[in-house]
């Protein structure tokens, strides 16, 4: 058996109990739904200026993004990245509490797919496949 992909994700989140949840559900989802071919490599940042800093030094597959943050909050950061040849079309699934108005800031700014939270894992793990599902095997 060959070894799994990695696909390596920036996970933007403030709360780091959901962080934890995210990663540890997406990873066992990988295993169980995916049967191993793909493993998840997360980097996980609190805020939209450590993860401005992260995408510069790294090079991600898929960035999973809270809309609401401190010091830089989510729209701010999309609109950011979006602007930079090297990382707009870097894939984004943008999650938040927020309702219509953080929609609207999200998908504005640039997000590929976004979430209400509560989210479910099978919905990240849906919309990740979705967004991943025709880049090539590395």
């Amino acid at each position: 058996m060959s070894e799994p992909r990695p696909i390596r994700v920036l996970l933007v989140e403030d709360n780091p109990h959901v962080a934890e949840l995210i990663t540890d559900g997406l990873e066992s989802a990988a295993r169980r739904e995916l049967l191993g071919r793909v493993a998840f490599v997360f980097d996980v940042c609190g805020d939209g200026q450590a993860a401005l800093e992260r995408v510069e030094q790294v090079t991600f597959d898929l960035i999973i993004l809270d809309v609401y943050m401190p010091v830089m909050d989510g729209a701010q950061f999309l609109r950011l990245i979006r602007a930079r040849p090297h990382l707009a079309s870097t894939p984004v699934i943008a999650l938040s509490a927020g309702g219509p108005a953080a929609r609207e800031a999200a998908m504005g700014a640039g997000a590929d797919i976004y979430l209400d939270k509560p989210i479910r894992l099978t919905e990240v793990m849906a919309a990740a496949a979705k967004l991943l599902g025709a880049r090539p095997a590395g």
